[in-house]
């Protein structure tokens, strides 16, 4: 599977293209919509997959979707994120989405020939998910080289991210973690040099 980063704006989100025989999708489409269209290259993406429903991942949902006409997933609990811009916002800036969704659910999905996890996540927001594919974990504001997401942000919750945490210290180690923000990593890594991970090992 190819994977693309296109890293966009004042927070410098990560949107990924994933490709495999032919399927596309977008996961996180941030900011504006052009650069990601330019990036497609004429690829049509079979569907948008959101890790969460921050603001800082959504913003180019809706042009996508008028644009190609594909289905938009996310974790139903996260839906209320995608309307309400008072509960995604961050620094007075916002973003919604008025596309119609299709809910993630934890366990095994397949879009065309891309078959991926659903792993629920919660604690940064009440729908975060993580999404693996193979080896690949895109993982987005869940967990970050050397740090974490952030839960004192509206319907954040600390408790759910430590037993996230836990949860994610059961993962296989050799898992590439492709973050919402910054550089990939790989799981190992985390669990050794992580600081929250190190700390919620108990």
């Amino acid at each position: 599977m190819k994977i693309e980063t296109i890293p966009s704006g004042a927070f410098a989100t990560n949107c990924y293209i994933l490709e495999d025989q032919g399927t596309v999708l977008v996961m996180d489409p941030t900011g504006k919509a052009q650069r990601i269209l330019d990036r497609l290259q004429g690829r049509v993406p079979l569907a948008i997959i959101l890790t969460h429903g921050h603001f800082d991942h959504i913003g180019a949902v809706d042009e996508l979707v008028r644009q190609f006409h594909c289905p938009v997933y996310v974790h139903p609990e996260d839906q209320i994120l995608l309307e309400d811009e008072t509960l995604n916002s961050m620094a007075q800036m916002t973003a919604h989405v008025r596309s119609q969704t299709r809910p993630l659910i934890e366990g095994t999905m397949k879009l065309g020939t891309i078959e991926f996890q659903v792993i629920e996540a919660p604690g940064h927001t009440p729908g975060s998910v993580l999404i693996v594919i193979g080896q690949d974990c895109f993982c987005g504001d869940v967990i970050f080289e050397g740090s974490i997401g952030r839960t004192d942000l509206p319907l954040g919750n600390d408790s759910q991210m430590r037993q996230t945490l836990k949860m994610i210290r059961t993962l296989n180690p050799q898992l590439r973690l492709y973050p919402g923000h910054g550089a990939a990593t790989v799981l190992e890594k985390e669990l050794m040099n992580n600081p929250f991970l190190r700390t919620h090992r108990s």
